[in-house]
């Protein structure tokens, strides 16, 4: 983002030698724990849906809970898509510049959801 400003390369560099620093000290799991039930509101006299990730948990009403089901499985398949096809640019057609292969998966989520960044669901 800061190339695409007009940001100078050392604005960059020093950039990215801060986010580095930063993920060093982040926290890393080996895994998030996930946990997903049902519930009913003795209040509301209706079912919902709870999900935990980590520690934090969520309630939502059965028909959003069926739309974030969907959105995940979407997700899975566009990120299984790019494993395939960035494996299938570094393997097979031999482009190993990292930075290239950057800018084609951009070019890639672009064509296949209309943005280069994260597509949020309406």
């Amino acid at each position: 983002m800061l190339q695409a400003i007009g940001a100078s390369k050392q604005t960059v560099a020093n950039f990215q030698k801060q986010a580095e620093l930063v993920a060093e000290k982040r926290q890393l799991r080996e895994r998030d724990e996930v946990r997903v039930g049902s519930g009913y509101g003795t209040k509301t006299k209706k079912g919902h849906v709870e999900m935990s990730v980590n520690d934090e948990l969520v309630q939502m009403d059965v028909r959003k809970a069926r739309e974030i089901g969907l959105w995940l499985i979407e997700s899975a398949e566009a990120a299984m898509s790019d494993e395939m096809f960035m494996k299938l640019l570094s393997e097979r057609v031999g482009i190993d510049d990292p930075e290239r292969l950057g800018y084609i998966l951009l070019d890639l989520r672009e064509i296949r959801q209309g943005t280069r960044g994260t597509s949020w669901p309406s």
